[in-house]
């Protein structure tokens, strides 16, 4: 099946696109145009029109998870592509916040604009377990959190942070010729290929594409994760936005 997909906002992009801190690719697969994320907001239109990209031929949006960098620009394309269906997992809209100690809480939930956006589309359906939503094509809705992987980061679901965000409304995108796509992979990348086995054991992961959340990671995860890369026997790996470099120094 024809496979084609297309980086429209990462952390570092060339010129003339525009950068910004968030995610969003183009997937075509099959008779399928997948909208896979939407940025922060700031950059995603500019970077389709610059790529040439056909609004109007859209069948799909996927929201890995509810922060702001992921979901920024939903209000901006869904004015543009009404006809889409809306694939996400339940708590999208939570409140969410990160705690640093070297600098101040900073709110990551999606943007109210958007928030109201998504409530009055008509196509939208909550994912709640690993589905397949067009041929071949398949959304893993929350994904088990059974490694131990400490997938880093201090979120919370308050600005006090007294509740811990586990971020469960994560999901990632595997298609059948062995491409896994993820947003941040908060869940951590083993859990992640090991939930797509358990599912679909006849589809061998082959490919990834996204962040894989290393920037704070340790160095036993680091070790973690690149053996388990090396089980896979990847083709290929595409690391994009919060992914760190730790891993590939």
């Amino acid at each position: 099946m024809n496979c084609e997909i297309k980086i429209l906002i990462d952390n570092t992009m060339p010129e003339p696109f525009v950068s910004e801190h968030g995610l969003s690719l183009s997937i075509t697969y099959g008779k399928e145009k997948i909208l896979f994320d939407t940025g922060a907001g700031s950059a995603l239109l500019h970077n389709m029109t610059l790529a040439g990209e056909d609004f109007a031929q859209y069948t799909k949006l996927i929201l890995s998870h509810g922060h702001y960098d992921h979901t920024g620009g939903i209000a901006d394309v869904l004015s543009l592509m009404p006809q889409v269906e809306i694939f996400f997992v339940r708590g999208i809209t939570d409140k969410r916040f990160s705690r640093h100690a070297d600098r101040p809480v900073k709110e990551l939930t999606m943007p109210e604009k958007c928030q109201q956006a998504l409530r009055n589309h008509k196509k939208c359906r909550v994912v709640t377990g690993f589905t397949e939503i067009a041929d071949g094509i398949f959304l893993t809705g929350p994904i088990p959190r059974l490694s131990g992987e400490d997938c880093g980061g201090p979120f919370y679901l308050d600005s006090e942070g007294t509740e811990p965000d586990f971020i469960e409304d994560e999901q990632a995108l595997l298609l059948d010729c062995g491409t896994l796509i993820q947003g941040c992979c908060h869940a951590g990348i083993i859990n992640t290929v090991e939930y797509c086995k358990k599912c679909r054991p006849d589809i061998p992961v082959k490919r990834i594409i996204g962040g894989l959340h290393l920037l704070h990671a340790t160095p036993e995860r680091l070790l973690e994760t690149q053996a388990c890369l090396k089980r896979l026997e990847l083709e290929e790996l595409i690391p994009l936005h919060c992914t760190g470099y730790k891993l590939f120094c």
